[in-house]
């Protein structure tokens, strides 16, 4: 190849992309401009047959179609690759649409992530770089625009631990996460924000954007944010979270649809026949097992009504049988979280059931090992159980207004979304997306007395124990029989926020306030133990 470096851009067709692809244009690199519109309403001259690669990010082969394209123009190396494309919503979280979910959880986090394990050979040839561009609101609550944070989030946390890892594997690629603030595109419009409620022309134009983002990628930081006040503001709302939801609380957000689909009336529902007061009702998903099954254990010892949610049907056969003879009553759905089209068949299945006091997502799937040892598929099913199917789930029941007010919403997150999980990079993103989901509903919801609790913490699972950030010896982790009570107290008590043990709280601590110091431990403590064994 001639020494012209070679940039690939996503999302090249408008806005930031198109600004940074007229820019390195004029710098003289050979340019792989990746959009979805067809190539005959491009009037732009960057965009020819040699340079345009059309694919749908929101299509799950967009990486291989990529891959297709470049290896047909012959293109072994790339100096430079930035993921760039965005999708977004604003509205009530009731009010979005299955379909629009899934579009954003896959334009903003799964193609970016499908795409540096699709093309990092090809950035590793070239020692280039890998860029992704996020946004500032990853870093706050957004009731508004959950969905749309939450994959920011994750995103973020994915950057993260694959920097620690390809770092620590010595491979030749560099790693950036750039996190704009507001910019004059047409992303707002599109999002279906009501034009009364900005006014575009506070915001800087996206050249401007562009030429800062050109600065950071040449200046090298691992994370940053274009302009003095955005990186101000992203640095230490990463520290101190709390200012971000204290924040986000006065500002409020547009949660009407929300608030229209929960249940106004917060008392338990009469039975039929004998006019008693019924039980509280409790779903849990995962509630076969592990601390799913302890969960239901301890909530069915309080008076609760069970209703499981599990892909285990022997197990859940079993744990319901349990139940039941212990004097509680207990139904298990079957059904694979995994699967997108079963969210809604599950969901219509919870909702013929008693409206729902406290729902609880402790479904989990994990794949470890290095990002880019691991086979793609696997991390994908990773985001289907952990963040997928979380955010159809809470949409569905929302829609269907089975949520009642004063309920609880419970969401199973991980330390590492303080403390990082290289080794678990997508792991660690799913985990990070519920967090950042989670603060957002909370915020939402509030008007109508719903608590959201995010639980960060240890128990004893096979998962736990092998690499985790939340255990270190076998002997170490919380049993899950503790930890569901712990829950349940916080549950009762109305927390936010549940981070079980003094270690525990204190690695939390860490991961914010001296985020380079907590990486380095996990890089030592995880990945580097599990990566003589990875293969």
């Amino acid at each position: 190849m001639s020494d012209q470096p070679v940039i690939l851009i996503t999302g090249a067709t408008d806005g930031i992309g198109l600004a940074l692809a007229r820019r390195h244009h004029e710098a003289g690199a050979r340019l792989v401009l990746v959009g979805r519109r067809p190539l005959d309403e491009l009037d732009d001259p960057l965009f020819t047959p040699e340079t345009y690669c059309r694919t749908d990010l929101s299509q799950s082969d967009c990486a291989d179609v990529i891959a297709a394209w470049l290896d047909a123009q012959a293109v072994d190396q790339l100096h430079l690759l930035i993921n760039n494309a965005g999708a977004g919503f604003v509205g009530g979280m009731a009010e979005q649409t299955p379909e629009n979910i899934r579009m954003l959880e896959a334009v903003n986090l799964r193609a970016p992530i499908a795409i540096a394990h699709r093309l990092l050979h090809r950035v590793e040839a070239a020692g280039g770089k890998l860029v992704f561009i996020g946004s500032v609101a990853a870093v706050m609550p957004t009731p508004d625009y959950a969905v749309y944070t939450a994959t920011k989030a994750a995103l973020d946390a994915f950057v993260r631990n694959l920097r620690i890892e390809l770092a620590a594997l010595d491979r030749p690629v560099r790693v950036q996460m750039i996190h704009p603030g507001a910019t004059r595109t047409g992303i707002h419009a599109k999002s279906g924000l009501p034009a009364e409620r900005i006014n575009p022309a506070r915001f800087p134009l996206a050249e401007q954007v562009a030429e800062q983002i050109d600065d950071l990628i040449r200046g090298g930081r691992g994370l940053a944010a274009p302009g003095f006040a955005n990186n101000l503001a992203l640095q230490i709302l990463r520290r101190w979270p709390g200012l971000g939801r204290s924040m986000a609380r006065r500002r409020g957000g547009d949660d009407g649809g929300d608030m229209d689909a929960i249940q106004a009336e917060p008392a338990a529902e009469p039975e039929a026949r004998t006019g008693k007061t019924a039980a509280p009702h409790c779903v849990i998903t995962g509630a076969a097992n592990g601390i799913g099954r302890a969960l239901a254990l301890a909530f069915a010892a309080a008076g609760y009504t069970i209703t499981g949610v599990d892909l285990d049907r022997e197990r859940a056969m079993r744990t319901q049988a349990e139940l039941i003879n212990a004097g509680g009553k207990a139904r298990f759905i079957i059904g694979d979280l995994g699967d997108a089209d079963q969210i809604g068949r599950i969901a219509d299945q919870v909702a013929r059931r008693p409206r729902v006091d406290v729902l609880i997502h402790n479904a989990d799937a994990s794949a470890v090992g290095a990002f880019v040892r691991l086979p793609l598929v696997l991390q994908m099913k990773v985001l289907d159980v952990n963040l997928s199917a979380p955010l159809l789930l809470t949409r569905a029941l929302l829609a269907a207004g089975r949520l009642k007010a004063g309920g609880s919403l419970v969401f199973l997150s991980s330390l590492s979304h303080f403390a990082s999980y290289p080794g678990a990079a997508v792991y660690a993103a799913s985990k990070s997306g519920l967090a950042s989901y989670a603060s957002s509903l909370a915020i939402a919801l509030a008007p109508r007395n719903v608590n959201v609790l995010t639980v960060y913490g240890p128990t004893r699972i096979a998962h736990a124990r092998r690499y985790s950030p939340d255990n270190g010896r076998e002997e170490r982790p919380m049993p899950p029989e503790v930890l569901a009570g712990r829950i349940m107290d916080a549950v009762h008590a109305r927390r936010h926020q549940l981070i079980p043990g003094p270690a525990n709280r204190l690695l939390g601590v860490a991961g914010r306030l001296v985020p380079g110091a907590t990486e380095t431990v996990m890089r030592r403590m995880i990945f580097e133990q599990m990566a003589p064994n990875d293969s």
